[in-house]
């Protein structure tokens, strides 16, 4: 119970303290103070309007029509934002370019990929972004109350009529919800006494399974890894993450540990070795 609260204590979670941008008289007034980059502050603040713009995090909710999907890949159930084209959002009034668009995916099986791109063609869906804005000053016209801002993504989720169905970090890669089941499969242990197959040697992990899964329950994101490792008295010695598609180096310590003292079966006569692990 203990690890479970910790779990959900750790887990990243939307920044609580944005501001909403909700209407184009606020937009107006965020594109003047990042307009006034040699403003002096006002009598009792310490930062300058701009300083003060390019310091807040921003909320921004993006209706259907002013995002896109792009490709989804089945096999690791991850769906793209189309990054191509900047969002749009408060009828109109903001287009909004954030750096690293072309990177954020949301974790989604084949149904639920469906399901929502169904629900966006019927406008039942909302992309809310959370940012920073970047750059000198915003485009656009202020008499025609129509701007461009520029900004840093804090964090994106997708949400429907019952609520957030997924979200992203600052990089763009999916976020589980606190409490997500996750588990890692081993899909390949390869020694270097073996003929390469594609699932060789996968129950040769079986007593490392709980260790490994404690692992996954603490992961930020899914993904794959590969673990080299050397091979003495039929254990696990010095294993290190040799590819970390998930990018999350607490859990691939987390791993090294797992794996190291680990029994391999049938290894008598192997030196080396490598295991490849999906954390689902």
């Amino acid at each position: 119970m203990l690890l479970l609260f910790a779990l959900l204590a750790a887990a990243p979670v939307p920044p609580a303290n944005a501001m909403p941008l909700t209407g184009d008289e606020q937009i107006r007034k965020v594109c003047a103070a990042l307009g006034e980059q040699g403003g002096e502050p006002a009598p009792g603040v310490a930062e300058s309007p701009a300083t003060q713009a390019l310091s807040r995090i921003y909320q921004l909710r993006v209706p259907s029509r002013g995002f896109a999907f792009g490709r989804y890949h089945e096999e690791e159930q991850e769906l793209e934002l189309d990054g191509s084209r900047p969002l749009r959002a408060l009828d109109g009034a903001l287009t909004l370019d954030l750096a690293g668009a072309d990177d954020v995916t949301f974790r989604a099986s084949p149904a639920q990929m469906k399901e929502w791109t169904t629900a966006k063609r019927e406008g039942g869906l909302l992309l809310t972004v959370y940012f920073r804005a970047s750059g000198d000053r915003c485009a656009g016209s202020p008499a025609a109350r129509i701007f461009r801002m520029e900004g840093t993504p804090v964090w994106f989720q997708l949400e429907g009529s019952s609520g957030v169905l997924a979200a992203t970090d600052e990089e763009g890669l999916p976020v589980d919800r606190p409490g997500a089941l996750r588990t890692f499969r081993v899909n390949k242990v390869l020694l270097d006494t073996d003929t390469p197959r594609p699932d060789v040697g996968k129950e040769r992990l079986v007593g490392a399974q709980g260790a490994l899964d404690r692992c996954a329950q603490a992961a930020r994101r899914r993904g794959s890894l590969v673990v080299g490792f050397s091979v003495q008295d039929g254990r696990v010695h010095n294993p290190q993450v040799i590819m970390d598609a998930a990018r999350d180096e607490d859990t691939a310590r987390c791993v090294t540990q797992a794996l190291s003292g680990a029994a391999l079966a049938s290894a008598d006569h192997a030196s080396r070795g490598t295991a490849s692990l999906a954390l689902q």
